[in-house]
């Protein structure tokens, strides 16, 4: 008769031979994409960060887009993000495929030196996310992810509980809470198991329920219906859009409308714990439209610290913000699960344990398999005959 802990072993079994390889390959492209905004950040220094000069003040953005247009005359910039740090350049992009550093100071455009690095990061961001099918999120490879996610997770959950010995003792807890340099082969491999499966569960479970939430439609709209509010359509960076206020009357017919600077003066007088002022120039220049600026504030995590503002076009006045404190508690749960999934909830520690416990997962993986070979394949070593 089977007993609920063999039926637990044997569900444990299965789910990581069956999931085994996808795991590695999510944990693995996990690891490698953890400090993407680092990492792009260090090749980018020399041109993301500027000299300072003794008595010098940044130009306008008048006066840095015509230095701009006349050294990149194809250039027409889309949207400015302007960052408090006097050390740090301004980031001028052009629609979502090219960006500028530009000095705030001489007005001297750069290129982004991460290229090739961005683009190799973001191809094993596809790989993590859909194992890098062409359909993207819209391929079967995406349902293949999010089914081994669901595997992971059952996988967790069978292993805390086949962690627990029959018989509690030092002795016995020992071998299962810490590494014993002297065992070899079937010994170690299951001792590395049992160690790492231990520390690192409960960091892989949040990291396994909000991938979960991620991948599926139906997790997705469940963390809304949870918190009493409709999913919305989307489930990408469209479900933080905001509406766009009714445009006041102007103050005379022919009103000319406030250029970027005053847009940008208006911003930073009205929020005055900004970090980095974002100015849409695109959506602010269309007709009909309030001015559309983006300002973020000190927080864990960008998004925690955004604002989506709408100011009037002639006048500067906030017509309406929505800050993250604003959102519904549905969307506000499913910010969070985005930024738990990568750690960056809790800053550069957050995202130190979680790269941490996702290598660890690779451990898992190669042990579990050692493990399962010796189960099935490997060769018994023959007993001692016993003693007269």
């Amino acid at each position: 008769m089977t007993t609920l802990r063999q039926f637990i072993f044997w569900t444990h079994l299965a789910c990581g031979l069956v999931a085994g390889v996808v795991i590695a390959l999510m944990s693995a492209t996990g690891v490698a994409i953890a400090f993407e905004a680092e990492i792009l950040g260090w090749l980018d220094r020399d041109v993301a960060r500027v000299s300072v000069p003794a008595a010098g003040r940044p130009r306008s953005l008048g006066e840095l887009a015509a230095a701009v247009g006349a050294a990149h005359p194809d250039f027409k910039a889309t949207t400015i993000l302007v960052p408090r740090d006097p050390a740090a350049a301004q980031t001028w992009q052009m629609g979502r495929d090219r960006t500028l550093y530009v000095n705030p100071y001489t007005g001297a455009a750069f290129l982004p030196r991460s290229g090739a690095a961005h683009d190799f990061l973001h191809k094993l961001e596809e790989w993590h996310r859909w194992l890098g099918a062409r359909d993207g999120a819209t391929s079967r490879a995406r349902l293949v992810t999010g089914v081994c996610n669901l595997a992971f997770l059952g996988l967790c959950l069978t292993g805390l509980y086949l962690w627990f010995p029959r018989r509690w003792s030092r002795r016995a807890l020992r071998p299962l809470l810490w590494f014993v340099g002297r065992y070899r082969g079937k010994a170690r491999d299951f001792n590395w198991h049992n160690v790492l499966g231990f520390w690192s569960a409960p960091v892989l479970i949040v990291l396994v329920v909000t991938g979960v939430i991620i991948s599926f439609g139906w997790a997705h709209a469940l963390v809304f219906r949870l918190a009493g509010d409709p999913a919305p359509q989307f489930r990408d960076f469209r479900m933080m859009a905001v509406a766009a206020p009714a445009l006041p009357a102007p103050p005379a017919p022919d009103a000319p409308r406030l250029d970027a600077d005053a847009l940008l003066a208006a911003a930073t007088r009205a929020f005055p714990q900004w970090e980095s002022v974002g100015l849409n120039l695109a959506a602010s220049a269309a007709p009909g439209k309030p001015a559309d600026v983006v300002v973020f504030e000190p927080a864990p995590f960008a998004t925690a610290g955004r604002i989506q503002a709408y100011l009037d076009p002639w006048r500067g006045a906030v017509l309406k913000k929505v800050s993250f404190a604003d959102r519904s508690p549905g969307l506000r749960a499913r910010v969070w699960a985005r930024f738990l999934h990568t750690g960056e909830a809790f800053g550069l520690t957050g995202k130190i344990i979680a790269t941490l416990a996702t290598a660890a997962s690779l451990v898992l993986v190669w042990t579990g398999f050692a493990l399962s070979w010796r189960r099935f394949f490997a060769k018994k070593e023959p007993q001692p005959s016993a003693a007269p």
